[in-house]
């Protein structure tokens, strides 16, 4: 077997990047197909467009690394989403759950990205480690606006069940 180099693991994290992104655009789209809600739709639609920038700004660092994003990766990834998108279709409550799933796939990009920022910055790749913290920027302001947004959410979906609102916890609620 022969010994990798830190430039192979590095566009080896590079392509999960570009695959992880592929996988959050395409289960973006499922979640903004079913979701009525503003409140969460219009922030998905606003990430979804920050993603497909982010697949740019990854491709274009892959190929200054002379590399390609890995097609069995994004492929794969985005079998996943479509998963994803039929399971979104089949549930009721859609608010809560789609908020949910994206943000779970927001901070796993954000996980990504940190582990990819590091290793840029271990490489000397001051471009891509500038580009990884602008991406970890705008993945963790769409989590905030998530954040801020739970007991909206809550409501949307309790009201979409036919169930009474209920009333709001005192104080700041569960934390």
């Amino acid at each position: 077997m022969s010994e990798r180099t830190l430039q192979d693991v590095f566009v080896t994290y590079l392509r999960d990047a570009h695959a992880l992104e592929r996988l959050i655009d395409t289960a973006l789209g499922a979640l903004i197909r079913t979701t009525d809600a503003p409140e969460l739709r219009i922030p998905l639609e606003h990430h979804r467009s920050m993603t497909r920038e982010h697949l740019n700004a990854l491709t274009d660092r892959l190929h200054a690394h002379e590399a390609r994003p890995s097609a069995v990766k994004d492929t794969g990834l985005a079998l996943a989403a479509f998963g994803e998108g039929l399971l979104a279709k089949a549930r009721r409550d859609h608010a809560g759950k789609n908020a949910r799933d994206a943000y779970v796939l927001i901070h796993l990009a954000i996980a990504g990205y940190e582990m990819l920022g590091h290793l840029a910055d271990r490489m000397h790749d001051d471009t891509t480690a500038r580009l990884i913290r602008h991406h970890l920027d705008e993945e963790r302001a769409t989590a905030a606006t998530i954040d801020a947004q739970w007991d909206v959410l809550l409501d949307l979906s309790l009201r979409h069940a036919g169930v009474p609102t209920a009333p709001a916890m005192a104080g700041d609620g569960v934390r």
